[in-house]
């Protein structure tokens, strides 16, 4: 009569094995995920220019002297020609002439007379060795970006510094729509100019058995949260961090705090980051995700 029963329990030491081996299995799989997209995110800082910006000047009105001589009205970097050429503004349009011998490309074609320079995303870019100079709007702001693709800042970085992964900090959560959309001026570090955003409703889920709830931003990659913690300053970057979710399905979707990541001007100052808006500050520790050690 113990046949039955051991054959019972071998048979449910069977099945527990492969739900735990499934379990295993899933684990595995989203590990591994992780670690490509965490792969993918340093390629990115490395090779999406973040870590070129080595120039940032708001631009009023009027003409401006550009070059490497400490006289210029934008002095740029050392490798730069000591006269690069004059830019004029008047209202939001910017002509660019440059000085008489200078070598200079713009839009891949060398350029001798002035030039409009247009300030949308992608274009205007005149280019000189290695430097390259653009004018972008924001906000009400103009500002001259300058960028140095062998900047030494390209090569000393080692990689992103994370914590471990842990399913505890992937969850789902609740699209809550606003009655209306909402525009938003989001303001920025480093500058007093402000970012125009979308916000069309925030996200509602629990994390350690507790209710949270966070503004959202519309975003080609999906919704953009900005969030601050407790661990600000205490192992993560003092202003905060960003984490994406995937656009809502039926109102659901889900937030993954191991790809919560520090705003890009944590590693350069010249670049402008999105400051949380107030009422995303979490009164709890999200232990995933970037860390920071500070320079």
């Amino acid at each position: 009569m113990r046949q039955p029963a051991r054959l019972a329990a071998l048979l449910l030491t069977g099945v527990w094995a492969l739900i735990s081996g499934a379990a295993q299995a899933e684990l595995g799989g989203y590990v591994a995920e992780i670690e490509r997209w965490r792969e993918h995110f340093d390629t990115d800082v490395r090779t999406g220019g973040w870590l070129e910006l080595v120039g940032r000047t708001k631009l009023d009105e009027g003409p401006w002297t550009l070059g490497s001589d400490p006289k210029s009205a934008l002095v740029l970097p050392a490798k730069a020609p000591a006269e690069f050429g004059v830019l004029s503004r008047r209202d939001g349009v910017f002509v660019f002439a440059p000085a008489p011998g200078v070598s200079v490309r713009f839009g891949g074609q060398a350029v001798t007379n002035a030039v409009e320079l247009p300030t949308q995303p992608g274009t205007g870019r005149l280019a000189s060795g290695d430097l390259t100079v653009k004018v972008r709007q924001i906000g009400d702001d103009f500002y001259l970006l300058v960028a140095d693709s062998a900047n030494p800042a390209i090569q000393a970085f080692k990689g992103t510094p994370w914590y471990p992964i842990s399913t505890r900090y992937r969850v789902p959560a609740t699209f809550v729509p606003y009655a209306q959309p909402e525009t938003v001026h989001v303001p920025l570090t480093h500058v007093t100019s402000k970012e125009t955003m979308q916000s069309a409703g925030d996200l509602v889920f629990k994390l350690a058995g507790r209710s949270f709830r966070l503004k959202t931003f519309e975003d080609e990659e999906g919704l953009f949260v900005m969030f601050q913690d407790s661990t600000n300053g205490r192992g993560t970057y003092g202003g905060g961090r960003f984490v994406y979710a995937p656009k809502p399905t039926d109102g659901l979707t889900a937030l993954d705090f191991n790809k919560a990541f520090n705003p890009y001007c944590s590693l350069n100052p010249y670049i402008m980051c999105p400051i949380p808006p107030a009422q995303n500050r979490l009164p709890v520790k999200i232990e995933a995700g970037e860390r920071y050690y500070g320079e």
